[in-house]
């Protein structure tokens, strides 16, 4: 088992998932001014973003791999996105919430 690929991976997934939901937040915040009351909205918005941005990449760089190294890269990215995804509805709300004004 290569654990610097796993750690890649989860490390990629959890940018990715991070940086989508910035951005998204940035962006709704930048043109419709969302009050904290439809931050679940935005939020589920961004979740979409963030899993289409790592569907995305997951699809160009699994080809790139062995099949058995692909498995492990698959595994490792989806549970940094699924770590992104929670940490961003915990403990990055105040953040996210701040980038939306």
């Amino acid at each position: 088992m290569n654990v610097f690929l796993l750690l890649k991976a989860g490390f990629s997934g959890f940018a990715l998932s991070l940086g989508a939901l910035m951005l998204v937040f940035y962006v709704v915040g930048a043109f419709l001014r969302v009050t904290e009351r439809n931050f679940l909205r935005v939020f589920m918005l961004a979740g979409i973003a963030s899993f289409v941005a790592t569907y995305v990449f997951l699809h160009l760089k699994i080809a790139a791999y062995q099949e058995s190294d692909a498995m492990l890269f698959l595994a490792g990215c989806v549970g940094g996105w699924l770590s992104g995804i929670l940490s961003g509805l915990t403990h990055m709300k105040r953040l996210l919430l701040w980038l939306r004004r």
